[in-house]
């Protein structure tokens, strides 16, 4: 009796956390809707191992950079798009009902910069990455967003599209991999993560070129500075 007692008090634990999961939609990360071309200088680790700052228009773009992007990181950022047409982060990934959503699933390799000083200063993410973006509108509320398995669950209570972008990462495999954009459904998000999981695999082949790009910036440090975030500041 005392065993199942216990077995009962874990599964409760494992639910509440569980739930928490459910209701945390992205890390610290969020990724810009259009990430830009990044020019200035980066932390660059040489071929004798050595860091060294080092602007990036004088490096060679191939796979030597990456080892220059130490932070790895999958995460997923929702945006509510609102009637005017404009983007607002939300805190959570659950969906209201008859809304129109934007969402970033990212696969990012990156290194962190800080622009500005004092007042000014942000923390950035630069580097490549590969995401999958949803466009959807919802037709109940309840639907978990921040993960691509919650949409598998509920594509008859959603509508919209479905891509797969690829930033900083170019070669003639990686491009012939990239499926054509396609409607919200089990079969196409099925495609996505397939693909999305081959051109990660690809990334260190030795035709890739490797472009370094601003994909975002750093929530917490944003929000300490500013509760009123503005997510489409670029520098």
């Amino acid at each position: 009796m005392k065993k199942i007692n216990y077995l009962l008090i874990i599964l409760g634990c494992l639910t509440q956390v569980m739930n928490a999961q459910v209701e945390v939609f992205t890390s610290d990360y969020i990724a810009l809707t259009v990430p830009q071309h990044f020019y200035g200088e980066i932390t660059h680790i040489n071929d004798s191992l050595f860091q060294e700052l080092k602007d990036v228009s004088g490096l060679k773009n191939d796979r030597t950079l990456l080892r220059s992007l130490p932070n790895i990181v999958s995460n997923v950022t929702v945006y509510e798009v609102e009637q005017n047409g404009d983007l607002k982060v939300l805190g959570i990934g659950i969906s209201g009902k008859n809304k129109v959503y934007q969402v970033i699933y990212d696969y990012s390799q990156t290194q962190t910069l800080v622009w500005g000083s004092g007042e000014n200063a942000e923390s950035v993410l630069v580097g490549i990455g590969v995401r999958m973006v949803a466009k959807v509108k919802t037709k109940k509320a309840g639907i978990n967003l921040s993960s691509p398995f919650g949409l598998t669950a509920n594509t008859k209570k959603v509508e919209g599209s479905l891509e797969v972008r690829v930033t900083g990462i170019s070669s003639s495999k990686i491009n012939g991999i990239i499926p054509t954009t396609t409607d919200l459904s089990a079969s196409s998000i099925s495609v996505a993560l397939q693909a999305v999981a081959t051109i990660k695999s690809h990334i260190h082949d030795k035709e890739t070129i490797i472009t370094p790009q601003y994909l975002g910036y750093n929530k917490i440090d944003q929000t300490i500075k500013n509760e009123n975030v503005n997510t489409q500041k670029i520098n």
